[in-house]
């Protein structure tokens, strides 16, 4: 219908340039006439065609308002759809933001932890090490002293083993006696050299010079 309404539309400018035309040859030839024949019915015909072109035209039209309306009334609908999930993801965000940040609080707290807890362990691991030396030295200590008492016992067994026991002594004194036989020594330390804790009155080798305590014992230590 766009095609009838065109046509109106030309056969009207057809029209006027017509009247156009006849008013500049009427200037140079006054006894001329309008063409009722060509005129008219090319203005009329053409006014009808372009009104009914024109109808369907704006029928067209309509329908695309319609349609351009509904898809409007569609997108508004969407639009506050998305107002609507936008206001849901704007509050998500907000959350989201406001557990960001309490995370972030809870890492600042937890690595302020970890900082103290740190600086302890080097103070424990300090004093461990500490420790550490002083039962080393007292290791040493300790095993200077076991090689000290077992040096001591070393010698205490030595001496024990080089020096006759009061048994022995007595053995031999009492061998001497039955014996029969005097012992003669020059003095206390040539005697002890053959009985180191000295002798009894009664024995070969008892000389009452050397009891000088005069308990019948010459020569004891």
């Amino acid at each position: 219908m766009p095609a009838i309404a065109l046509l109106g539309f030309l056969a009207i400018l057809y029209s006027f340039f017509y009247l156009l035309y006849h008013f500049i040859k009427k200037i140079k030839n006054k006894e001329r006439t309008l063409s009722k024949k060509i005129f008219y019915p090319s203005l009329i015909g053409g006014i009808i065609f372009f009104i009914v072109g024109i109808s369907f035209l704006d029928t067209g039209v309509q329908a695309k308002l319609d349609d351009e309306i509904e898809q409007n009334t569609k997108l508004t609908a969407e639009n506050n759809t998305l107002k609507l999930e936008n206001s849901k993801l704007e509050k998500q965000i907000s959350d989201l933001t406001s557990e960001i940040k309490e995370t972030a609080s809870n890492i600042t707290e937890y690595e302020n932890n970890l900082k103290t807890l740190e600086e302890e362990k080097k103070a424990f691991s300090s004093e461990k090490d500490s420790l550490n030396e002083k039962v080393s030295d007292l290791t040493a200590k300790n095993t200077s002293l076991q090689n000290k008492v077992d040096s001591l016992n070393t010698q205490l067994a030595s001496k024990d083993t080089s020096t006759p026991t009061a048994k022995e002594n007595s053995d031999q004194s009492t061998a001497s006696i039955s014996s029969g036989e005097r012992e003669d020594f020059a003095n206390c330390t040539d005697l002890r050299g053959t009985y180191p804790n000295g002798v009894p009155a009664g024995h070969p080798a008892y000389v009452p010079s050397m009891d000088r305590d005069k308990d019948n014992y010459a020569c004891e230590r």
